[in-house]
């Protein structure tokens, strides 16, 4: 039996855990559609980032055979054992902080691509979007609430200000796609945000080869660092690149250096780094 926040707080005498940045969804028919968005299948392979209070466990447990839910909190981990019981052996609850969690060791065992789905927690999701990124080829797809601001990032295009380093990285090894908002008065405590559930395919759209994830990201890093400096500046350097060849990767990329990162696309991205890396020393 899954608790509403109210009751589980009251009950136990407990209090949110600011340090997990803890804000529970209270509203079960925004999590019945959570879970609906990733389609899930009988074979699917479920991992649950944060499930806390089961608001979206108890639609997927119905939906999959294998389920593994990561949690941190103890306490939390104790009352989803509790309230999934015996009745539920496809179910794990692994007590550990999900960005330690070994996406590739879990894909490994079960023999088959996962789909990850949660309310992800607001201080961390950045830093675990580039981990799960990291695991692109464990993971099919993922389907995640977060704060607003975040997913906005996650989705930009060229040209806006919300426009960087993973707006570029999801669209070159991904395909994100925006689904609906969710208002504060959802959750309790309700946060001082708004929230977005964003669906994201973690396969590329693109046909051809593309380039190595870290120089990418590192790529990505240098050009981004100074936003409003141009190509020719910010790249200066880049890997121990020299400027004459910079200027030849410029050339056979065909882009304009003068442009500032915010302005190229994600294919133009993989055109550079497909210059820069073929031509950098080995090492």
């Amino acid at each position: 039996m899954f608790l509403t926040p109210r009751e589980y707080f009251a009950t136990h005498r407990l209090s949110p855990r600011k340090r997990f940045g803890q804000h529970f969804l209270a509203q079960p028919a925004t999590a019945e559609r959570i879970v609906e968005a990733a389609r899930l299948t009988p074979d699917d392979v479920v991992v649950e980032v944060g499930p806390g209070l089961g608001a979206l466990t108890r639609f997927i447990l119905p939906k999959v055979r294998r389920f593994h839910l990561v949690e941190i909190d103890r306490d939390l981990c104790d009352y989803l054992e509790g309230a999934i019981g015996a009745s539920h052996p496809c179910v794990t609850v692994h007590r550990q902080d999900i960005l330690d969690f070994d996406f590739r060791a879990l894909e490994a065992h079960e023999s088959r691509p996962l789909v990850v789905i949660g309310n992800l927690p607001y201080n961390i999701s950045s830093p675990l979007m580039f981990h799960m990124l990291e695991s692109r080829t464990a993971i099919q797809n993922l389907v995640a609430m977060v704060q607003k601001e975040v997913g906005l990032r996650w989705i930009a295009t060229p040209g806006t200000k919300e426009y960087g380093v993973l707006s570029v990285l999801l669209g070159v090894y991904a395909q994100p796609r925006r689904l609906f908002e969710v208002g504060p008065g959802q959750f309790y405590p309700p946060p001082k945000v708004e929230s977005l559930v964003v669906s994201i395919e973690l396969a590329s759209p693109w046909p051809e080869p593309l380039p190595s994830f870290d120089f990418m990201r590192g790529l990505l890093n240098a050009a981004f660092q100074k936003r409003r400096k141009t190509l020719n500046n910010s790249l200066k350097g880049f890997a121990g690149v020299g400027v004459d060849l910079l200027q030849s990767c410029f050339l056979r990329a065909e882009i304009d250096g003068s442009r500032r990162p915010e302005a190229l696309s994600p294919r133009e991205f993989i055109r550079l780094a497909h210059e820069l890396e073929r031509r950098l020393p080995p090492g």
